[in-house]
């Protein structure tokens, strides 16, 4: 006579906590002030660089060596700054950002953001030749590439999506919220560029969209970390396992064959 054996904890479906209250986008306001001084640092440094661009070079569109050199130095530190705000929000969405673990990043992974950065950016700048407003669809289909890109995931386009499709009716809501804040910021800058202009008119823009990109980057890492596609290791090592019911360790003893 032999028994059977228990089986081994089998997974649960997983199914990931909130990180959240009702309000993704109220619920990023206290998390954002967690991240103030990275954010802050960032906010600032790129604003000045910005600005500073602008008042000594007054930059033209064109060919001109000092245009294209001053787009150069404007992308590098956009991209830089917004790398760090990706992974600030990331980090203030679940709890308190390391400094180190910020900033020990490898090149590759630097290398890998550079690249999806460049390609949202290219789609962006697409929809802007078509329309404005275009540009802010793109914006709100492709939310959570960069996110997943400095979150180091291989293939950030199917994580975005799949990060939409897990929480598809709280992701649109706070998607159409955004794009009525989107639009009234935007006509903000316009009106700010038309009245006061140069580099004083520069860094009100660019401290604006740093502090709203901030805010904006922290609630879609909330909805990004509440998903099994988004979630972090720790947090899905924290996923429950299912135990054999009590009947089913104290099944009665079946004869060996």
């Amino acid at each position: 006579m032999s028994t059977i054996q228990a089986d081994a904890p089998t997974p649960v479906s997983p199914t990931k906590p909130l990180h959240y209250r009702f309000s993704v986008l109220i619920t990023a306001i206290p998390r954002f002030f967690r991240g103030i001084v990275p954010f802050a640092a960032v906010i600032v440094v790129n604003a000045l660089i910005q600005a500073l661009l602008v008042g000594a070079f007054n930059p033209q569109p064109g060919w001109s060596a000092v245009f294209i050199l001053t787009l150069a130095i404007s992308f590098a530190a956009l991209v830089g700054s917004f790398y760090i705000m990706n992974l600030t929000a990331l980090a203030v969405a679940t709890g308190k950002p390391n400094l180190g673990s910020i900033f020990a990043r490898s090149g590759s992974q630097w290398g890998k953001f550079v690249l999806w950065a460049v390609v949202v950016y290219l789609f962006v700048l697409i929809g802007l030749i078509l329309n404005t407003y275009v540009a802010f669809v793109v914006l709100l289909v492709f939310p959570f590439v960069t996110l997943a890109a400095a979150d180091d995931k291989k293939n950030p386009f199917a994580i975005n999506f799949r990060v939409i499709g897990g929480r598809a009716i709280r992701y649109i809501i706070t998607a159409l919220i955004l794009g009525v804040i989107l639009i009234l910021s935007n006509l903000f800058t316009s009106v700010n560029g038309f009245f006061v202009g140069g580099w004083q008119g520069a860094i009100i823009t660019w401290l604006y969209w740093g502090v709203y990109a901030s805010w904006v980057l922290t609630a879609l890492a909330l909805i990004y970390r509440s998903t099994i596609a988004g979630a972090s290791a720790e947090d899905l090592s924290a996923v429950p396992t299912q135990a054999p019911s009590a009947t089913d360790a104290q099944a009665p003893a079946t004869p060996a064959e």
